[in-house]
């Protein structure tokens, strides 16, 4: 089992990702690229989050897609109904679940409170899974958007605790952002199975004379890491899911 406590989303995503570089050992099986690490608890303090997703290769027409993806807007809004009137001390939103292949990655949040007098003021994370690297760079953003939306007048989230079955970091994809985590190559233990996978990634795929793939998230990782693409900068403040639903209601773009 993992438990990692954080300050917020931010020191989350950064040192979560560290620690796959630099204690690699916390991986309990490897796949393919991927380092898998089981039974994980994290918690952070706030939901606070300043997390560009241009950094990691995504434009804003992303956030429709991981909006429509997740969330059921009407589904939302009951349950903002739901949190007034309920009389327990905890209440679950559901995330839109697939049922094909091994079923969705982001299960659920649960609002908690100490008494049924008081605001909500904790939430709970469910995962199956989650990739420690652009999946969960996203996925931390909207959720700082969930609760930045939640009823202010009964509701006032003052910890986030995620509960992942699994959460994998993928040793070919981290190399499109690797200098983000700002650890040097030279400092990694390459006597690692993992790390010497990041590292024969690295030297096939993201060097200046790299051959394109024809995977598409690969090739999105090169152009990004090689600057064969540049990416709008996307401001979380500029993000809303209230703002995007109804602007799709209206005929609208979202946003």
């Amino acid at each position: 089992m993992l438990v990692e406590k954080y300050k917020n989303f931010d020191e989350m995503y950064l040192k979560l990702n560290q620690k796959f570089l630099t204690n690699p050992d916390i991986i309990t099986s490897v796949l393919s690229d991927s380092g898998y690490v089981e039974n994980v608890v994290i918690g952070c303090k706030s939901y606070d989050c300043t997390l560009d997703l241009s950094t990691f290769g995504y434009t804003m027409g992303k956030w429709g897609h991981l909006l429509k993806t997740y969330i059921n807007y009407e589904n939302l809004l009951n349950f903002y109904e739901k949190l007034r009137t309920v009389s327990g001390t905890s209440y679950t939103f559901y995330f839109n679940q697939k049922k094909v292949n091994n079923g969705s990655c982001l299960i659920s949040v649960v609002l908690t409170r100490k008494n049924r007098n008081q605001k909500w003021s904790g939430m709970k994370v469910f995962y199956r899974v989650t990739e420690t690297q652009r999946r969960m760079a996203a996925d931390l953003v909207m959720l700082n958007r969930f609760v930045n939306e939640l009823p202010e007048d009964i509701c006032d989230i003052q910890s986030v605790v995620f509960f992942c079955a699994q959460i994998y970091c993928s040793a070919k994809f981290i190399n499109g952002f690797y200098d983000y985590f700002g650890i040097p190559r030279e400092k990694l233990d390459y006597s690692h199975k993992w790390i010497n996978q990041l590292k024969k990634d690295y030297e096939r795929y993201f060097q200046p004379d790299s051959k394109i793939h024809t995977f598409q998230t690969l090739a999105r990782m090169q152009k990004l890491y090689l600057g064969l693409t540049k990416y709008e900068k996307i401001d979380i403040m500029n993000l809303s899911i209230k703002n995007y639903f109804e602007s799709k209601q209206k005929g609208g773009k979202g946003k």
